[in-house]
């Protein structure tokens, strides 16, 4: 095993891919260590950015033991931004019988990236409803927001939030506020944001534009400033071009 394991690290995958063949045809029971080793090694592939790498190992995974496999596969697809790619490794992985919240979060979260929020909702509602945690609760709201259904995304960001109060949910959430034009919350929440993290420039310019909204120039400047500050992108992005 250590062998494999410095091969795999060497990225000599084809002796290292020989060698599992050869172990697993004598001995079945080796299949959960090697496993372990593919895993550890494609994971650690992504930690430096490799992600070429993970996939040939993912791929080898997939022959010894599907489900994960193509669960990883798909990850690493995700993280490559091959949105259709890692939507049908999870699906393969499901078919295999994975039917964990992670498998639907991670789908829901594909459908995202493509901006098909409707199969982003079907797949983050099945990840909630097997699991109940903030990840899930935030990005099915974060998939209402992109739908521009505000109410939903309030309900399920404020789910994600008492479950753990999130700077970037406390943004989202007066994000989902400024969409319905109910200003007062949404510079509540804006406020919330930037009292949990002072650097997040994001939720000062959306404060500053709830502000313009209701023709507080005043602190809408002061707001767009700081968010200036903090991203000069935002130089390109006057409330009056909004």
């Amino acid at each position: 095993m250590d062998k494999i394991e410095d091969l795999l690290n060497e990225k000599k995958f084809f002796e290292a891919f020989e060698m599992i063949d050869e172990i697993l045809k004598t001995d079945k029971d080796a299949k959960d260590d090697i496993v372990e080793i593919l895993e550890e090694s494609g994971e650690n592939f992504i930690d430096e950015e490799d992600n070429e790498s993970a996939e040939k190992l993912f791929k080898k995974e997939i022959l010894i033991e599907p489900v994960n496999g193509y669960f990883n596969l798909g990850l690493v697809n995700l993280d490559m931004n091959r949105n259709d790619d890692a939507i049908g490794n999870f699906k393969k992985s499901t078919d295999y019988g994975n039917n964990s919240a992670d498998i639907y979060k991670f789908i829901g979260m594909a459908y995202m990236n493509k901006e098909d929020y409707d199969n982003a909702i079907i797949h983050l509602n099945k990840s909630v409803s097997i699991e109940e945690n903030f990840e899930n609760e935030h990005y099915l709201g974060l998939a209402y927001l992109g739908k521009e259904d505000y109410d939903n995304a309030i309900k399920f960001f404020s789910k994600a939030n008492n479950i753990k109060e999130n700077y970037e949910t406390l943004h989202y959430l007066g994000l989902a506020y400024l969409g319905k034009d109910d200003y007062d919350n949404a510079i509540n929440f804006f406020t919330k944001s930037v009292n949990r993290n002072t650097d997040f420039a994001d939720a000062y310019y959306y404060r500053g534009m709830t502000y313009y909204a209701i023709k507080n120039e005043r602190e809408a400047m002061k707001d767009y400033k700081k968010a200036c500050d903090l991203n000069e992108e935002y130089l390109d992005l006057p409330y009056e071009s909004y």
